[in-house]
């Protein structure tokens, strides 16, 4: 992400609200941002983001629940300096219409002399509350094919076009 820094994305985390702001992350793949909790204080930790999307421009559209939460819940991150970790964005992911989480989702975020690295992660299909017995066509519906294919793509896509803004905005936000 040529001219971000790390904390510029983790300020973006805490900025993003609305439907626009939302837009302008991924205009093809973005339809819809609310927020439950954490919002308005530049924090997003604890919230939890309604997002309506597709995935690569597949002709699905999800509705989606991500639940930011603090990264040292699955991280240590007392060894993020020595590892060159500049910042962590995790959360946990499900369907916005059901009582369940079927994912993780973790951004590392690297410093460069250009800008920054991010190292996205997603696991997917670890449900929570776990069920007592799951079929795999029920695992199928909760995570299907084409969101785990077109993930990879759209994350790639939303993360190019957040650089391309990010800068200005945090700079607009931020003076120096």
């Amino acid at each position: 992400m040529i001219g971000c820094k790390a904390a510029m994305v983790e300020w973006w985390f805490g900025y993003v609200h609305t439907t626009e702001h939302y837009l302008w992350w991924h205009p093809r793949d973005h339809v819809f941002s609310d927020w439950i909790g954490e919002r308005g204080t530049g924090r997003y930790i604890g919230g939890t983001h309604i997002a309506h999307e597709y995935f690569g421009g597949g002709p699905t559209l999800f509705k989606l629940k991500i639940n930011f939460r603090d990264p040292s819940d699955i991280l240590d991150t007392s060894r993020f300096a020595e590892a060159g970790v500049n910042a962590a964005i995790y959360a946990r992911t499900g369907p916005a219409d059901r009582d369940i989480w079927v994912g993780h989702t973790l951004h590392l975020v690297y410093d460069t002399p250009e800008g920054c690295v991010m190292r996205s992660r997603f696991w997917l299909g670890e449900l929570d509350p776990a069920p007592p017995k799951i079929t795999p066509q029920e695992m199928l519906a909760l995570v299907p094919d084409e969101r785990v294919q077109g993930l990879h793509q759209h994350c790639s896509e939303e993360m190019s076009i957040l650089a391309g803004f990010l800068p200005t905005l945090y700079r607009l936000h931020n003076p120096f």
